[in-house]
């Protein structure tokens, strides 16, 4: 953000004019324009509670509305991803928000905190476009930082720049810098916003400066790229509050009384820089003449992006993350206002990131930065075939079928959208994550969980028709400004807004598979975290009437249903005496069953539209005996591809030792193998019972094919152990290799029982 307290030495000394802004164009920095109505709006917008995003949206609209008002034009320019330059400011910085979080967190209504002390809700980038496109404001995202970007237009319309970056203190604007704290839009007058302009040639002029140092001084002095000691240039006798101002005066002092004469500016800054270091003892370093170039050359970002993907960044279409993601293989995750004593919420959208990085990496790793915790992340790729496969290359995902992009939004958050056909289009994004959020908090349920959920769905119903259940809902958002911050619900929804956010990424990377939700319309959070409060859900549900309560409890019902854990577990007689007590899991076992009579009962189940998390099969002792392996093999693939139009995780039982013959246990050991290779390659799960029923005694029957009480106990147990772990999707051996060529041994077969 510039050169820290160069602001206020300008402030000080009154090196400005003062103006006022009517009938003209201004160029707006996006990011530093929805930072400081955030942070400075009156009166202050939450973020203990997580934030206010429909109070944000206020905020917004009532300042373009004024600058309509003012017949003035704004450009909204707004920054992408951070270059690696910038790398070690950003992480130290969000360190600091870390620490800004946990005070907030802590804080109590009423309470002042620190200046500066700001955490910036999840979402108010994603509610700021949205405006943006709803008022119709001319704007665009750039692929890195947007300071080259606004420089240039300002200077190609003759416009100033609006924003709080004391950056734009150096360079070069010929219209000069309006900054957003001395734009006071809240008190027009006669048509006119009150400000004050900044021009770099007053500046100079009063420090008889050579306006072609200005980008040495800012180098020197300290921003984002470099930065001398704190201790050069200052004054052992300065007062801790005026020691960063006398370090900018002395600096300036200095750079004043360098000989310059006879240079052209490129050498002006060379031999100033030179003798800064010089002064202070420093070796010259390549640091502070890149610093100093991008003043004087501000380059525009380049990327590996695609083409189509560039275009949507712009428009605002796809999220800025990902320019870090597929340039640098790095994710800075902002720091959030949550409980500090319960792992960081980011791990409850672990899966969904893993499904982001995955169509923007490959199997490449994307480090993460959560807070202090650094992490090397292995993406995770569609469960689609190989064909579908190419159709998510990056380069060409844009052109994949709908359906297929659906399909993997819907594999990333374990939902299935067919259910959602009597929700509201602007709804159904958010009603999927409410379910995948629910989802996991039940796998460790408390208390507030479902008065969460139920907080959350009647903020969905919640809009701006005047009725009892509206006014109930404005008054609670006042008391919820004014109630201690309850750390259990406060992770909880910060949980849900992490699933959010990446789940509205995600789907924008998808080209909307799903409707863009109204992010503004979603989270209140001050209103939210006193529904959660007790006996407070039934209040307000009482109050609900019509079409509204209608509404709730269809939404109620759904995220209920669809947030239970379904699995189903076919196959033939080897699971007769498989036990499972596992809520929503369904157990069928059909005698003598091959693989094309599982596809037959899981037709008749898809007409019934019966849909399902995990769809576990187990067969192939039928096939291998009535057919060769290669029939089998094709009828696998059959019923898997069926399958996976049921659910969005199929996985195959392997097969258990036969003892009846020979010829059949080597074509069951054949069929084990090949399984245990085309599963993983086909995204299909694999769990392997050969090796474990090959080793141990006891646990095949007398008949040679079916397990005995305590095989089929062992069954059960692998079979839990899968269906319990939320991001098993089957495992195949880690190396097949290293047991398939070992000698088996000796096979015994089962003797005729001796007559009576």
């Amino acid at each position: 953000m510039g050169i820290l307290k160069l602001q206020k030495l300008i402030n000080d000394l009154s090196l400005y004019e003062e103006v006022n802004i009517g009938k003209t164009g201004i160029i707006v920095d996006g990011n530093a324009l929805y930072y400081s109505l955030y942070y400075k709006s009156d009166p202050k917008l939450d973020q203990r509670c997580g934030g206010d995003y429909p109070g944000f949206k206020d905020e917004v609209c009532k300042f373009f509305q004024t600058l309509q008002d003012c017949e003035v034009t704004p450009y909204v320019i707004l920054d992408g991803g951070s270059g690696s330059e910038k790398q070690k400011t950003l992480r130290s910085r969000l360190k600091w928000k870390v620490k800004y979080g946990k005070k907030i967190a802590e804080s109590k209504p009423g309470d002042t905190l620190p200046e500066g002390c700001n955490v910036l809700p999840p979402l108010v980038k994603d509610v700021f476009i949205e405006v943006l496109k709803e008022k119709g404001i001319a704007f665009k995202q750039c692929l890195g930082e947007a300071d080259p970007e606004v420089v240039s237009a300002a200077n190609l319309n003759q416009c100033a720049v609006l924003s709080i970056d004391a950056d734009f203190c150096i360079y070069d604007l010929h219209k000069g810098f309006l900054h957003l704290h001395n734009f006071e839009w809240k008190r027009k007058e006669d048509g006119n916003v009150p400000a004050k302009l900044f021009t770099r040639s007053k500046f100079c002029e009063h420090f008889k400066l050579d306006p072609a140092l200005m980008p040495v001084f800012a180098s020197i002095a300290g921003n984002d790229y470099s930065r001398l000691g704190e201790d050069m240039f200052a004054n052992e006798s300065s007062s801790s509050g005026d020691f960063r101002i006398d370090r900018l005066h002395n600096t300036l002092d200095f750079l004043k009384d360098v000989n310059v004469d006879g240079l052209d500016d490129s050498e002006k800054r060379e031999r100033a820089l030179s003798a800064a270091l010089n002064h202070v003892g420093e070796s010259e370093d390549e640091t502070f003449k890149l610093s100093i170039q991008k003043y004087v050359e501000p380059g525009k970002t380049s990327s590996q992006l695609p083409l189509w993907m560039l275009g949507k960044v712009e428009h605002g279409e796809l999220t800025s993350f990902i320019t870090s993601v597929v340039d640098q293989k790095t994710m800075m995750l902002p720091a959030l206002v949550e409980d500090f004593s319960q792992p960081s919420s980011y791990t409850a959208a672990y899966r969904i990131r893993q499904y982001f990085y995955g169509l923007l990496l490959g199997n490449e790793q994307c480090t993460e930065y959560d807070g202090v915790n650094k992490r090397d992340v292995q993406p995770i790729l569609p469960n689609v075939s190989s064909d579908e496969r190419e159709k998510l290359q990056l380069q060409c995902l844009n052109e994949a079928p709908e359906d297929l992009r659906l399909r993997v939004f819907e594999e990333a958050l374990k939902v299935q959208t067919s259910a959602l056909k009597n929700i509201p289009d602007h709804l159904k994004l958010p009603v999927c994550v409410t379910i995948f959020w629910f989802k996991r908090l039940q796998h460790h349920p408390k208390c507030e969980t479902a008065d969460c959920l139920h907080a959350l769905l009647l903020g969905f119903v919640f809009d701006s028709e005047q009725d009892e259940f509206e006014r109930r809902m404005k008054a609670l958002k006042d008391e919820g400004m004014r109630r201690k911050l309850q750390p259990p619900v406060a992770h909880a929804f910060s949980q849900w807004q992490c699933c959010m956010r990446q789940s509205l990424h995600l789907n924008q990377l998808l080209c909307s598979p799903l409707p863009e939700p109204q992010c503004s319309r979603l989270y209140c959070g001050p209103l939210l975290h006193r529904l959660a409060e007790e006996h407070m859900i039934e209040e307000l549900e009482d109050t609900l009437t019509g079409e509204k309560k209608k509404f709730y409890v269809d939404l109620k019902t759904i995220c209920h249903l669809l947030a239970k854990k379904k699995t189903l577990i076919i196959g033939d007689s080897i699971l007769r005496n498989v036990k499972l007590e596992i809520p929503a899991t369904v157990l069928k076992h059909l005698p003598e069953a091959t693989a094309g009579d599982i596809e037959d009962h899981l037709k008749g189940l898809a007409q019934e539209k019966r849909t399902f998390d995990k769809i576990i099969i187990h067969v192939g002792r039928k096939d291998i005996q009535m057919h060769q392996l290669e029939v089998t093999k094709s009828n696998i693939e059959s019923v898997c591809n069926f399958a996976k139009t049921m659910s969005y995780s199929v996985v195959f039982s392997g097969p258990l030792p036969n003892r009846t013959n020979a010829d059949v246990s080597r074509s069951m050991l054949s069929f084990n193998h090949w399984l245990s290779e085309w599963c993983p390659e086909n995204n299909v799960g694999f769990i392997d019972n050969w090796k474990t029923f090959w080793v141990k005694p006891g646990l095949i029957g007398r008949d040679g094919i079916h397990p005995t009480l305590k095989g089929a106990a062992l069954i059960s147990r692998n079979l839990s152990q899968f269906i319990l772990n939320p991001e098993s999707r089957g495992a195949a051996p880690k190396n097949p290799s290293s047991w398939r060529l070992s000698a088996p041994r000796p096979l015994t077969y089962p003797q005729p029982p001796t007559p009576k």
